[in-house]
């Protein structure tokens, strides 16, 4: 089992263009440390637009993020957990400059206290789910820079970097098989092979991601089909059924308005509308 355990993923990187493209001032960047980027896949910075819509929208990722309103009169941070579906996320401040950092869905370093299939699709005080150094949300919004802001999370994050437990190495070493299968994967034969039954690798997934393995071989699939149409300029629908294990145009299009409720092409156009950098 360790051998199987510690194998080494295919890249994964999930996106949410929608909050770049929606936002003022956004930049980003990637982790650079070894240790960090094992449970990290970026930091970003944003502000919402001065347009009266204090609003983002996300997409199915299988990630979190860590949240913090980096503002002198009421500096925040929450926990801001993944949709089932494309979602209208409301209430941001105008006047608050934003700091995130999206976690892996592998990730090991963070530990709730409450399933996190009881916690989708919500942003909830991180303070009433975690333990975590009590003013690291005034830190953090003290902080002007954000090469500082990234450095000051990351110390943070290895103090209280714990090592993860057995249940959470079988999730992470399910969550990289399914990466390698680009999310075309039988889930009965990867329990199998894990000495798991379905439904107990069902329940892992849920505690841990908050979503089961099929839901989220589904998000992988949706996700890699999403990396191609925001990266190839003239992408053709075929070369993403066949990249990504979709029986047909039809079964792609499907995917893609179940988590967006846009197809492929009306998703690349709003885009486009708004374009970003990858």
């Amino acid at each position: 089992m360790e051998n199987l355990i510690t194998r080494n993923a295919c890249h994964y990187f999930p996106f949410q263009p929608e909050i770049q493209c929606n936002s003022d001032y956004y930049i980003e960047q990637k982790p650079v440390r070894h240790i960090i980027k094992q449970h990290v896949a970026l930091f970003y910075q944003f502000k919402v637009k001065q347009d009266g819509k204090s609003a983002v929208s996300i997409i199915p990722d299988g990630s979190f993020d860590i949240l913090f309103c980096c503002s002198s009169r009421y500096p925040s941070v929450v926990l801001w957990t993944n949709p089932l579906h494309r979602r209208i996320q409301p209430n941001f401040k105008s006047e608050c400059e934003y700091f995130g950092v999206r976690f892996l869905p592998e990730q090991s370093v963070i530990r709730l206290t409450y399933p996190m299939k009881e916690l989708l699709d919500k942003q909830i005080p991180l303070y009433d789910v975690m333990s975590i150094d009590s003013c690291i949300a005034e830190k953090i919004g003290e902080i002007r820079s954000f090469a500082e802001r990234i450095e000051a999370f990351e110390k943070t994050l290895e103090r209280t970097m714990l090592e993860p437990t057995y249940n959470q190495r079988i999730v992470d070493y399910s969550i990289k098989e399914i990466y390698i299968s680009r999310g075309v994967i039988n889930i009965e034969q990867l329990a199998s092979d894990i000495g798991y039954t379905a439904r107990n690798l069902r329940k892992k997934f849920e505690e841990y991601i908050g979503f089961s393995p099929k839901q989220f071989s589904q998000i992988v699939k949706f996700q890699n089909s999403l990396g191609m149409i925001l990266t190839i300029n003239d992408f053709h629908l075929l070369d993403i059924v066949h990249k990504n294990g979709y029986y047909d145009q039809s079964h792609l299009i499907k995917a893609f308005k179940k988590f967006t409720h846009l197809s492929p092409t009306q998703f690349k156009e709003q885009i486009s509308q708004n374009p970003v950098s990858l």
